[in-house]
């Protein structure tokens, strides 16, 4: 999170000009103190000249040259991905340099946060809850301009998917989470509740409900005591409804009216909930129509841009209001070619390297070879699949990585390639064992594919460099999985969620994330909402993050509760998957490291070649200390990466 952006002259540290955006201090002696890590970077070899540089433990400062004279910084609390915000900063101090021809060092301190538009945004987080049946999803449609659900009521799942959906109004990004309020899941609600800005708690305007409503509202005030908190009496078109201003006296708390299905209210509700969040973080909500001031999102894609303009428009008086989340550019893979043609593909790759083997046939012509040079496998997701009346269901799904795919679509290409035959379904004696299955390409990547007599395992990797090794664990996963559910199947009803519990059994096999019990936990403001439905990994989940603040470490934690480690480890592995923790390790400079994997593309590029060098000389024999002289570069720069790669499972402290 961004919480702060300045705009300093490089030589004494002045502040030409200063936004803070959370109330969160970056004062003058924080400024120096950059400045000491930051002319420390500029005479260190090797090293890329933009590494973050941290301040005081608790703020990682990103930063830009301007002009020479002056540099721009990005102040956050260390929870976004470095090179997304390098990028940002990098295009940030682009913009302001374009923005100063012409126009004066005045115009830039009245303009920054118009200059800088989609690079500062900051996420505040809504949460809607109540009784089921109250009219929640309801409510959520109508904020996001969609009809009411067709059929009536369908009772809200934990968190809806819908909940991923954003309003954004100045330098925030109001997204909205949708409660579950079926009784089973309200012991999950403190886990919900971190990092949330403002509660809204819906009630039907029926007297029995306003009765539980009052009831809900003790326990939100048991978990939640500091978070603002407003009353929505839905479903006020109806005759037994009570009126707003009774529903207020009898749960003191503001109460607002409303018709969930009356699509004219929308934009009373949404205006309504601005001022909140305005109020909330002390901002003051422009005089200006809702259609002006808002861009609704499902998460990073873009739904609705009303008057957005171009970066150009930066250089102008005008205000620019370019929004979206940019692409940033990288590479994956390796691909070494003797030639300078680009191969964009590992499949075209693969084709222009068997047609230059047919045309060697022909001594007349030789053609230059591409060469597929394959990096280490990396796992993207894993799902496990169940039949349910003949349809594929994805019980669960395990996200890697950050990038998104379409669950239901891999599983209907699984399905289909069975229905065809592509899939041996099961071993000709009855057994439970499985067969190797056909590897399938999709959207660039590889799926391995491996089927029991009732589930189906995909695993989607960048490449088959250990398809051996992996296939042997999907295989072995399976065997476990189907012991574990081999007396549910007499009495199954055809709810999926049944076997997400096994989740824990994949982690202990592929983590998503190499962690130590040396590690340190630190809780974030808020997360991503769970994927999973079943209680069992929710009073897992929830255990495990409620020990957390009374330990300091990974291994403090598994002590302390009265779980098996390879769960707690699970849950600690989804919870910094969807960011609801982060890790950090301490490193000084007695710290002895050593070599666990490669330094990927991405980091490289961010930290430059002597990161490379770095890794390979840390055997677990030398000191930080004593690495860093061999390589002629700054130690407390050196510590910032190496934590990094430590926490990425490049690097591992063995003392």
């Amino acid at each position: 999170m961004i919480h702060n952006v300045l705009l300093i002259e490089k030589a004494n540290g002045n502040v030409v000009v200063k936004t803070r955006f959370w109330k969160i201090d970056f004062l003058e002696h924080d400024i120096h103190d950059f400045l000491a890590g930051y002319m420390d970077l500029k005479t260190t070899e090797g090293l890329a000249e933009d590494t973050p540089v941290f301040v005081a433990e608790k703020h990682k400062v990103f930063h830009g040259s301007v002009d020479g004279d002056m540099v721009l910084l990005f102040v956050t609390d260390g929870r976004d991905e470095d090179r997304v915000i390098q990028h940002r900063v990098r295009e940030g101090a682009s913009r302001i340099s374009t923005a100063l021809r012409g126009n004066s060092i005045g115009y830039i301190r009245d303009n920054l946060d118009d200059i800088l538009g989609e690079l500062i945004f900051t996420r505040f987080k809504v949460s809607f809850v109540g009784s089921g049946g109250v009219g929640k999803s309801t409510l959520l449609r109508l904020l996001f301009g969609k009809e009411p659900a067709p059929g009536g009521y369908v009772p809200t799942i934990n968190v809806a998917v819908d909940s991923s959906e954003t309003i954004q109004f100045g330098t925030f990004l109001v997204t909205v989470w949708d409660f579950a309020g079926q009784a089973v899941f309200q012991d999950l609600w403190s886990f919900y509740f971190s990092g949330t800005d403002v509660i809204f708690l819906i009630t039907d305007s029926s007297f029995r409900n306003v009765m539980q409503t009052k009831s809900l509202l003790r326990n939100i005030r048991k978990e939640a005591p500091a978070v603002p908190l407003f009353i929505i009496a839905n479903k006020q078109d109806l005759p037994e409804s009570m009126k707003a201003e009774k529903i207020k006296r009898l749960l003191g708390a503001p109460t607002f009216a409303m018709v969930a299905t009356d699509k004219s209210r929308r934009e009373e509700f949404i205006r309504l909930m601005l001022e909140v969040a305005a109020k909330t973080v002390g901002v003051t909500l422009p005089d200006l129509p809702i259609s002006e001031m808002i861009t609704v999102r499902r998460g990073t894609q873009e739904i609705d841009q009303p008057g957005a303009q171009s970066a150009a428009a930066a250089t102008t008086q005008e205000t620019a209001t370019e929004t979206g989340f940019e692409t940033v550019p990288y590479a994956d893979g390796s691909i070494e070619a003797i030639s300078e043609t680009p191969i964009p593909t590992n499949t075209q790759a693969v084709k222009m390297a068997e047609a230059a083997e047919t045309e060697a046939e022909t001594p007349a012509v030789q053609k230059a070879v591409a060469k597929q040079i394959y990096d280490r496998s990396k796992i993207l997701h894993l799902l496990l699949i169940v039949q349910k009346e003949g349809m594929p269901d994805v019980a669960f799904h395990l996200k890697y990585g950050d990038d998104e795919i379409d669950t239901n679509a891999v599983a209907s290409l699984i399905s289909a390639l069975d229905s065809f035959g592509g899939i041996d379904a099961e071993p000709a004696d009855g057994s439970s064992a499985t067969d190797a299955l056909e590897t399938i390409e999709h959207e660039g990547n590889l799926v391995m594919v491996e089927k029991s007599k009732h589930f189906v395992l995909a695993l989607i990797v960048t490449n088959d460099s250990e398809e051996d090794e992996q296939r042997s664990i999907i295989t072995s996963l399976l065997f476990e999985i189907e012991q574990k559910y081999e007396d549910v199947w007499d009495t199954w009803k055809g709810d999926a969620s049944v076997f997400e519990s096994s989740v824990f059994n994949v982690i202990t096999r592929l983590p998503v994330k190499p962690i130590s019990f040396d590690y340190i936990i630190r809780v974030r403001e808020a997360g991503k909402p769970l994927p999973f439905k079943n209680r069992e990994v929710g009073q897992a989940i929830v255990a495990v993050k409620s020990a957390i603040e009374s330990n300091d470490t990974i291994g403090g934690l598994v002590r302390s509760l009265d779980l098996p480690r390879e769960t707690v480890l699970g849950c600690l592995q989804i919870m910094n998957q969807y960011e609801w923790i982060d890790f950090r390790v301490e490193i000084g400079p007695t710290s002895h490291l050593k070599k666990l994997g490669q330094v990927d593309e991405d980091t490289q590029k961010a930290y430059g070649n002597v990161v490379v060098k770095f890794v390979d000389l840390c055997d677990g024999t030398l000191p930080l200390q004593d690495v860093v002289k061999k390589l002629n570069v700054s130690l407390p720069a050196m510590k910032f990466v190496a934590t990094k790669l430590v926490l990425d499972g490049v690097l591992e402290v063995v003392a």
